[in-house]
């Protein structure tokens, strides 16, 4: 039976605090299910749920007096089920003079871009992205962000972990979305089949320009599973799913556009010669990508080559979350020369570069972090911190500001000194 606990997000306290006292609209995005809509409830004074006929009806028929006649903090759920509702919230705002603030919180499934024709939040609305539950909230922490920690003027004291590899695989094949944890194995795969139906079936339809072919966009789906982690081929998603270049592409941004998959941009600076410049792909819910190959954590534990790829897109997708509540603005990319050189994930903040290797084996060693330390010389005192994330159990220093940590370190606050 799925668990029925309550879990504070790291968002609800940045919307509360810092984004609802300050701006008159903010617009929550993010896959289905990620429990953006159950979070931003409580900040509601009146709810128009769009993916009911009857709200839906009302707004349609005038979007204007719908909102009017809506008093205080106004929840507009899954927005993009009506495509007035942008155009009268943008009126709404633009009629009050006294910009107050607070006035709307907007959640839905698909990013705003996927529906030019309606977007109208330019300078009206602050975008956050919410995801599946981070470790870090499945702690009971959500205040802790890694990130900051890795930015920090001095190295802190990471903690010793208490887990290993076979606990890491168990989290990873759980997935994040709220739906679904404490599940059982067979449940959990019903919750997921049921979920990939209904995004290929129904969810993509609604934003897409054309009708999508749904084994066709079932097919690209399960490429990026299948390459997650990898740097994006668009060919071989086009021949994988045999439909052509143009297709995949838009079935690629499609995808993206529900959150499902995420693409991290290649970094390069002029000092860096010769850098690959093709984004890596990831899929966003570990879980739901186990379940779409058929894998369980004993059997995704022996599939040598995917097992590294999904430890890689565990670590990124906790980060991509993290990164709508680090402390100061930071990006995510990924580094490949053309040598080989590679660093899989790289975090840049106002100049300093955070490194980090992602590997699934349970020993750390220098040459695991030969990446880093090449990116380190090249970057002198741009280069903040690296870390190999490994399955160990220790976390240890292998050079000058190059260390092993425990995948823990994500959720696992730091020891006081």
């Amino acid at each position: 039976m799925a668990a029925s606990h309550w879990y504070d997000r790291a968002t609800d306290s940045l919307i509360e605090h810092e984004l609802l006292p300050e701006f008159p609209a903010v617009m929550v995005v993010g896959p289905r299910g990620s429990g953006k809509s159950s979070s931003m409830i409580r900040f509601a004074d009146t709810i128009l749920d769009l993916s009911k006929p009857g709200p839906r009806a009302a707004v349609d028929d005038d979007p204007d007096g719908a909102l009017a006649a809506a008093p205080g903090v106004v929840l507009i759920d899954e927005w993009q089920e009506s495509e007035e509702i942008l155009g009268a919230i943008k009126r709404a705002i633009d009629s009050d003079f006294s910009q107050k603030p607070g006035r709307f919180i907007i959640t839905g499934s698909v990013r705003a871009s996927q529906q030019g024709k309606t977007w109208a939040g330019t300078g009206r609305f602050i975008r956050v992205r919410m995801y599946g539950l981070t470790q870090a909230e499945l702690n009971r922490d959500p205040s802790y962000n890694p990130i900051d920690s890795f930015f920090s003027d001095e190295p802190p004291q990471f903690a010793y972990s208490g887990l290993g590899r076979a606990d890491y695989l168990d989290r990873i094949v759980a997935g994040r979305f709220p739906a679904v944890i404490g599940r059982d194995e067979s449940s959990r795969a019903r919750w997921f089949k049921s979920y990939v139906d209904q995004l290929i079936e129904r969810d993509a339809p609604l934003i897409a320009s054309r009708n999508p072919q749904p084994a066709k966009l079932r097919s690209v789906l399960e490429s990026c599973v299948a390459r997650t982690g990898q740097e994006l081929n668009k060919s071989a998603a086009a021949e994988d799913a045999q439909v052509n270049a143009s297709t995949a592409n838009s079935y690629l941004e499609l995808l993206e556009g529900l959150s499902i998959i995420t693409l991290v941009p290649a970094w390069h600076q002029k000092r860096l010669k010769r850098i690959n410049r093709s984004p890596k792909v990831h899929v966003t819910d570990s879980g739901m990508a186990a379940q779409l190959l058929g894998l369980d954590a004993a059997s995704l534990g022996r599939a040598h080559m995917l097992v590294g790829q999904f430890f890689e897109s565990f670590v990124a997708a906790e980060l991509v979350s993290h990164l709508e509540t680090a402390s100061k603005p930071t990006e995510l990319f990924h580094l490949r020369h053309k040598d080989g050189r590679e660093v899989d994930l790289l975090l840049e903040r106002r100049g300093q570069v955070v490194g980090l290797e992602v590997k699934s084996g349970t020993k750390a060693t220098a040459e695991d972090a030969r990446g880093l330390l090449w990116l380190r010389d090249k970057l002198g005192d741009g280069f903040q911190f690296g870390a190999v994330l490994y399955s160990g159990e220790i976390p240890f220093k292998l050079d000058d500001r190059v260390w092993a940590l425990p995948i823990s370190s994500l959720w696992q606050r730091p020891s006081s000194p």
